[in-house]
């Protein structure tokens, strides 16, 4: 014999018993939804409130360059803040003046632009940039200045300790700031952007002398000759025919065979023997 049960009452009740439980899981998670945003909403508005009253205990420099010797640096930083009264350690973060810090660098003829200013936590975060000197001039009557890539004057510091080329001569420009170089100085920063591009020749050629005639010469590192390089047009030519006659030519006849190398005509070098 078989016993018939009746299962509709217990799935009615199963099924009231879940959705019960969902309908409660739907309202613990709505709760715990309101909760986070309430505590994130609470955290942003005493950050809000609360920072700006902190007090900068520290400041930290962030110089970014090229270079290897370090022009501007934390201690000059410290010092070009407090001889403009810049107020920075111990004052409440929304009383620092982050603009007047940004104009203050930015006026710095070693610096090419300012990054960022922020605080992280107590500490206030300068972020800067410095330009990328690439030339020691010197002037005819002794003044001594670099130049960047871009052609800007910057004062001699000694700090700049890096093995510069050299320009000299009979170069009348004179440092002046904010000016740029001009006439045959401009050429010459010219020419040592391009030797820079080549190891070979940038270990070559670390000096650029402008004689008396107004033409440029470049003094080996190797030899006792000289190069006679004339201008800036066709610069990169004039050195690619340098390094064929230094690689294929002097290497075996020697680099004190001539007294000098002319290389201001199109496709072709002309050496004069001592």
């Amino acid at each position: 014999m078989r016993t018939a049960f009746n299962v509709s009452p217990l799935n009615a009740i199963f099924v009231a018993i879940l959705q019960y439980y969902s309908s409660q899981m739907r309202y613990v998670k709505a709760i715990t939804r309101i909760i986070l945003i309430i505590s994130v909403l609470i955290i942003i508005i005493w950050a809000i409130v609360s920072v700006p009253k902190h007090q900068c205990e520290s400041i930290t420099v962030a110089p970014h360059t090229q270079n290897e010797s370090l022009v501007l640096g934390q201690a000059d930083v410290e010092r070009m803040l407090s001889a403009d009264s810049i107020a920075i350690l111990g004052m409440p973060m929304k009383d620092i003046d982050v603009a007047a810090i940004t104009r203050l660098l930015s006026a710095n003829p070693y610096v090419e632009k300012v990054n960022f200013i922020h605080f992280s936590g107590s500490r206030l975060v300068v972020d800067y940039t410095l330009k990328h000197i690439i030339l020691h001039a010197f002037s005819q009557d002794g003044d001594q200045y670099f130049v960047d890539d871009s052609g800007c004057l910057l004062p001699y510091t000694a700090k700049m300790q890096d093995d510069l080329p050299v320009a000299n001569g009979h170069i009348l420009q004179h440092y002046k700031q904010g000016d740029t170089a001009r006439g045959r100085l401009a050429e010459m920063v010219n020419i040592v952007n391009a030797i820079q591009k080549d190891e070979f020749c940038q270990a070559q050629f670390q000096q650029l002398y402008l004689n008396e005639h107004n033409q440029i010469e470049l003094v080996p590192a190797v030899g006792s000759h000289v190069v006679l390089f004339g201008d800036d047009q066709n610069i990169e030519e004039k050195l690619e025919n340098l390094r064929l006659v230094y690689q294929e030519g002097l290497t075996r006849k020697g680099f004190d065979t001539y007294a000098q190398l002319d290389v201001r005509y199109k496709n072709r070098i002309i050496a004069k023997r001592k």
